[in-house]
């Protein structure tokens, strides 16, 4: 029971970036600016939501105990929760959950974001969900949520260099 506790606080601790969101996209549609590949981003919020509720789901029924594995995933989390942070910060107004394009958008080329492309995505969604599968052990709930997770997440990274390249010329 105390795993699946820890897993419900893990979610809940991604409620302050749900409404930095909803706050940047208000702003951003208010000011004109554009959404892309809505049914997408629709789609991967779903999943990363249902990864999150059946890995506390999984833990809470086979009484997962808390072990090394919890210890293991709390650092992943903490390494996927500290670059959302530092995505957040340096994207600010332009930071959402979704592919929004702003009046005035304008390119980040911060050394992180030079080096990996997306880092919000590869250093910080990929992470955090493999970090709810390790402290859940709930790897036989999680796998079939995560092959659907990747899809989405590359499609939504294929819509958004699409996005960028017309946006911003030289965008490589």
């Amino acid at each position: 029971m105390v795993t699946g506790i820890i897993l419900i606080i893990l979610t809940l601790l991604r409620v302050p970036s749900a409404i930095v969101s909803g706050r940047n996209e208000a702003r951003i549609k208010a000011h004109g600016g554009l959404e892309f590949g809505k049914t997408n981003s629709r789609a991967l919020i779903v999943v990363q939501f249902l990864i999150y509720l059946s890995t506390i789901g999984y833990a809470i029924v086979e009484d997962v105990p808390v072990g090394v594995h919890t210890y293991i995933g709390l650092v992943v989390y903490a390494f996927a929760m500290a670059v959302l942070i530092y995505v957040i910060r340096t994207l600010g107004r332009f930071w959402t959950f979704k592919i929004y394009i702003a009046k005035g958008h304008q390119l980040i080329e911060t050394p992180l974001f030079k080096r990996v492309k997306h880092p919000n995505y590869y250093l910080n969604m990929i992470p955090e969900v493999l970090s709810f599968a390790i402290i859940s052990q709930g790897w036989v709930v999680f796998i079939p949520l995560f092959v659907l997770h990747l899809i989405t997440l590359f499609n939504r990274i294929r819509l958004e260099e699409k996005v960028m390249r017309k946006k911003f010329r030289g965008y490589k």
